[in-house]
């Protein structure tokens, strides 16, 4: 699940900057189902209606479930506001609904082969 690394806050060329909502609410009690984060990149990924061929998950580039400190996380990029203003609405609600923490974090862009796993050509 630890596809993309969080960096820090200072600004690095390349970053993404985002969201990630941690699977841990605020009285620290871990967010069930486990799968929560990918479960949640599937909705946002039929909001915007990205597919990769090939690739048999529902993914998209402006969600990813990452572990942060040993906590399952969703990494929601800030472009999805833009994007997709429903779905970024619908993410954030969910947040608040289920008491999870959001922090405002960056993470490294990575190309498609390193985010799913595929040899450079």
């Amino acid at each position: 699940m630890d596809r993309i690394p969080l960096i820090s806050q200072e600004p690095v060329e390349g970053a993404i900057q985002g969201h990630v909502i941690k699977g841990i609410t605020h009285s620290q009690k871990s967010f069930r189902p486990g799968d929560w984060p990918e479960r949640l990149t599937g909705v946002i990924t039929l909001f915007v209606g990205e597919r990769r061929p090939g690739i048999h998950i529902a993914c998209t580039r402006l969600a990813m479930p990452v572990v942060d400190a040993g906590t399952k996380c969703l990494f929601v990029s800030e472009e999805l506001r833009v994007v997709c203003a429903d779905a970024f609405d619908f993410v954030m609600r969910f947040a608040k609904d289920n008491d999870l923490p959001v922090e405002t974090r960056r993470a490294q862009r990575l190309g498609s082969a390193e985010v799913f796993g595929e040899e450079a050509s």
